[in-house]
């Protein structure tokens, strides 16, 4: 006995049936907490709705959810390529054209961060920026740059905090501008470091700069003990020379004086004065000379000179005699 066909007006319910629960159930959409959902009718944004649920008419009206709550974390200059799980360490790789910088003395530094945002404004984010996680990635990776290329690289690779703090508002900043929906929540350099390839290099150069440093701190030491004693030593000189200055001079207007002194009393007794000249010039030549004997040619008389004595006594009883004999 052959089984009975289907009624096709069955089949055709059936069929009318599946198409109007599939319909009645893209008739409703919810939104969850902490999400925020944009009403588009052909494709253009119609009303933006809150948690809850909502109905929308089917091929007509489309929905787009964000969540505005959830931190999105990115990643610049590295990627994961593993998660860490329970006994297995989470495995990283370098993106070298993203992480390597130039700073403002030349050098090279390697940086890897991360940064996290939330999405205020689900219409800009989705509308207004074409593609806002690249635009995101370009963004940071101007600020971040710009940052570095004011830094030396001591000044880099011992200041991360203060880069941080420096790039999150920068960042927010031109995000701002682009009017994309977007809070910049945090920013965080996990390392900065000297690349491989130049590591030894940096080594040397950083070696050379603390024997730079090691010699300088030697030369200063030894200029502030010498420098001291130089000085005292100019200083002394230039007293003795002062003093010798002072006594020279002093000396010599004592002398002048004396001059002075003995030419007044040469203008007022010439021969006087010329004749105790001559007797204390001859006191200075022959003070030291004892008993002289005194012959004139073509003279019977011998002169006996007795230096123990006066010798003013001696040359005025000489020329007394010279006198007399004349």
């Amino acid at each position: 006995m052959g089984r009975k066909k289907m009624p096709r007006f069955l089949i055709i319910a059936a069929i009318v049936a599946v198409i109007l629960l599939g319909a009645a159930s893209d008739c409703f959409f919810r939104v969850a907490q902490g999400e925020e959902a944009l009403l588009l009718t052909f494709g253009r944004v119609t009303s933006t709705k809150g948690p809850g649920l909502y109905w929308k008419l089917p091929l007509v009206q489309s929905v787009i959810k964000e969540s505005v709550t959830t931190i999105h974390t990115k990643e610049y200059g590295f990627r994961t390529t593993q998660s860490a799980a329970v006994g297995t360490a989470a495995k990283y790789a370098d993106v070298q054209d993203e992480s390597v910088m130039l700073t403002n003395d030349d050098s090279l530094v390697s940086i890897e961060a991360i940064y996290q945002y939330t999405i205020r404004d689900v219409k800009q984010y989705a509308f207004d920026v074409d593609d806002p996680e690249g635009t995101l990635q370009l963004a940071f990776e101007a600020i971040i740059r710009r940052n570095i290329q004011n830094r030396t690289l001591d000044d880099a690779l011992l200041n991360k905090e203060e880069i941080e703090q420096q790039v999150l508002p920068d960042f927010q900043a031109l995000i701002d501008t682009y009017e994309m929906g977007v809070k910049i929540n945090d920013v965080r350099i996990q390392n900065i470091t000297v690349p491989t390839d130049v590591a030894s290099a940096y080594e040397d150069v950083n070696n050379a700069n603390n024997e730079k440093t090691k010699r300088l701190d030697e030369a200063e030491k030894y200029a502030n003990q010498v420098l001291p004693q130089a000085r005292s030593k100019a200083y002394q000189i230039l007293q003795e020379a002062e003093a010798y200055k002072a006594e020279t001079i002093a000396q010599a207007e004592g002398e002048v004086a004396v001059f002075d002194a003995v030419y007044e009393k040469y203008k007022s007794a010439p021969e006087i004065t010329r004749r105790r000249l001559l007797i204390e010039t001859m006191e200075r030549v022959l003070e030291n000379s004892g008993r002289i004997i005194v012959s004139e040619p073509d003279s019977n008389i011998l002169k006996i000179l007795d230096l123990e004595t006066s010798v003013s006594h001696q040359i005025d009883s000489f020329a007394e005699g010279d006198a007399n004999h004349e």
